[in-house]
């Protein structure tokens, strides 16, 4: 749909609640009248306030525990919602995170989720070069989730859930009934942490004392802006 269209049948609608009736009525009659013209009907006005923000992760077909603990927990933050799609190029699973919501929901989770990513793995990254070299692949892998697990769960203790109003899910109910005929899948991680060890609790103290240096920025007054992770 044109957005410059949308935005004029937007502004006709918002009228169209004026208290002097004439204004009222002139502005339903001009919001009718570009609605017909274009074939837009009052559901593509209602889903049309909905906006989606895609993020790539290197994850493959099926991400591991913690992409998506962090991923909800963002989600949740800024009363947003959340699908996994991954896409297949022929040769290899390329990952997806895909955040929707109203009031731009969508995109402020998923640039939030973006930077808290990077710090998420550039904290990974230096807690595994401070482990010995002869460990085995798995135990690695193993230890470096389990870090990660820790410091997103020490971070989503500061994170308040964004409660949306009845009139906001209203729209991402309708979004989601056009949008999908089918009821989406619930998918589980992959848990890279099984078979744990005495020697891996390191891993999750550090991550718990990694995790307490992540400021995260929900807004101010119930209102979403941009949101900014950062480790002192």
């Amino acid at each position: 749909m044109d957005s410059k269209i949308l935005d004029k049948i937007k502004k006709c609608l918002r009228l169209a609640k004026s208290s002097n009736a004439n204004e009222a009525a002139a502005a339903m009659r001009q919001a009718q009248k570009l609605m017909a013209a274009h074939g837009i009907t009052s559901d593509d006005v209602t889903v049309s306030d909905v906006d989606s923000h895609i993020a790539k992760v290197a994850a493959g077909e099926r991400p591991p525990a913690h992409l998506g603990m962090l991923a909800n927990m963002v989600a949740s933050a800024f009363g947003a919602e959340l699908i996994y799609c991954p896409v297949h190029d022929g040769k290899r699973w390329h990952g997806r995170f895909e955040f929707y919501g109203v009031n731009g929901a969508g995109e402020v989770s998923g640039y939030a989720f973006e930077v808290l990513l990077r710090q998420l793995t550039r904290d990974r990254n230096a807690y595994l070069k401070t482990q010995s070299k002869r460990l085995k692949r798995t135990t690695k892998i193993r230890r470096g989730d389990l870090y990660a697990q820790s410091w997103i769960h020490t971070v989503a203790q500061h994170v308040i859930k964004h409660e949306r109003s009845d009139a906001e899910n209203a729209v991402i109910q309708r979004y989601q009934e056009r949008r999908w005929q089918q009821p989406l899948e619930t998918m589980t991680g992959r848990d890279n942490t099984k078979g744990l060890r005495n020697h891996d609790a390191s891993a999750l103290i550090q991550g718990r004392a990694d995790g307490k240096r992540v400021e995260f920025y929900q807004g101010v007054n119930g209102q979403r802006q941009t949101a900014l992770g950062k480790s002192s």
